[in-house]
């Protein structure tokens, strides 16, 4: 005689579905909020990449000014003569989008040209600076992906972001945090950022993210000091790491990244002071870090399609790898209890 067994599903870790990263300043209500302020807007800005794996997939980036208020807009797709908007923008009104999408087209078939002029110098792209919608998609994804993967130990933490540049990074961070504050050296590139990325919670100030001198001890929960530490000289990295370790709360998190000096296609970068191997990685978070749980993870570079889900990902590492990037986790063991895992 069979035994009734229960039909029910025993949930698994694997089933749960994990929660969406976050990888753009501006939330859904954010758009929301700013289209409510404002029923005129114009096109400040519009960048127009093109894949190189299908010359008929573009990628379009538009700032919008309205009165003293701007607005970044990225990750919109035009392939097949369709538009596609990631989700936080599907909220826009449908005359904006509709007038946006006519001088996307208008770009397109008029003058191939694939940016338009820019009146403040502090907008240019660089090379090493990244800047949402003028730096390429594929410098400002790389980086997103790490924010990303950082903010998802911020939830309602007061979080630091060390060498926040032109702040985007820094509002993702917020999304999560209770309150977030990037700090840089530069005054230019803060002045960008608190008129870009300014919000409830997050908050700009100038210092030097090498040694945090103006910060109070035990301020913070979560320290992030992402393309920081390769732009550091290797006499400056101790101070640095002590002030981090002063900063933070005795039980707080240190989520940090480093470019990989032994990766195969790696390129000399005069901004680069002090890339590192996996070992130097990991034996300078085990320094600082005794007590805590270290996890270790590598990057992928930008493989050259617009699948986005597919380019940039960040994985768990254990030995060296050839990834681009490798990104460490400092947290004491039970605040792994809690869930949040990266």
């Amino acid at each position: 005689m069979r035994k009734n067994r229960s039909k029910r599903r025993r949930s698994s870790p694997e089933a749960v579905k994990p929660a969406e990263e976050i990888l753009y300043p501006y939330s859904r209500q954010d758009v929301i909020d700013f289209f409510a302020r404002h029923d005129s807007v114009r096109i400040a800005y519009l960048k127009i990449e093109r894949s190189m794996d299908d010359f008929g997939h573009h990628l379009c980036e538009i700032i919008l000014n309205a009165d003293d208020e701007r607005l970044f807009l990225q990750g919109i797709e035009f392939r097949q003569n369709r538009f596609r908007y990631p989700s936080h923008l599907q909220a826009m009104p449908d005359s904006i989008r509709k007038s946006m999408e006519q001088q996307v087209i208008r770009r397109l078939l008029q003058t191939r040209v694939l940016e338009s002029p820019l009146t403040e110098e502090v907008l240019a792209y660089s090379g090493e600076r990244v800047i949402p919608g003028t730096a390429p998609f594929h410098a400002y994804w790389m980086h997103a992906r790490r924010y990303g993967f950082a903010a998802k130990r911020c939830r309602g933490k007061r979080v630091l972001d060390a060498g926040c540049g032109s702040g985007y990074g820094t509002r993702i961070l917020g999304r999560q945090a209770a309150e977030c504050l990037g700090v840089d050296i530069d005054p230019e590139a803060l002045r960008l950022a608190e008129s870009l990325f300014s919000a409830p919670g997050v908050n700009f100030a100038v210092a030097d993210a090498a040694r945090l001198e103006t910060l109070a001890d035990d301020a913070f929960d979560v320290v992030v000091a992402l393309e920081v530490l390769e732009h550091l000289s290797a006499e400056s990295i101790p101070a640095f790491m002590q002030a981090v370790r002063r900063v933070l709360a005795p039980d707080g998190a240190f989520v940090v990244s480093v470019a990989n000096r032994a990766h195969r296609e790696r390129e000399e970068n005069p901004f680069h002071l002090s890339e590192m191997t996996f070992e130097e990685f990991k034996e300078l978070l085990a320094a600082w870090f005794p007590d805590s749980r270290i996890e270790l993870f590598g990057q992928d570079v930008w493989g050259g399609t617009w699948r986005l889900e597919r380019e940039c990902r960040i994985e768990r590492i254990r030995s060296a790898t050839s990834h681009h990037v490798y990104l460490g986790v400092a947290a004491p063991e039970r605040s792994r209890r809690d869930g949040s895992r990266p």
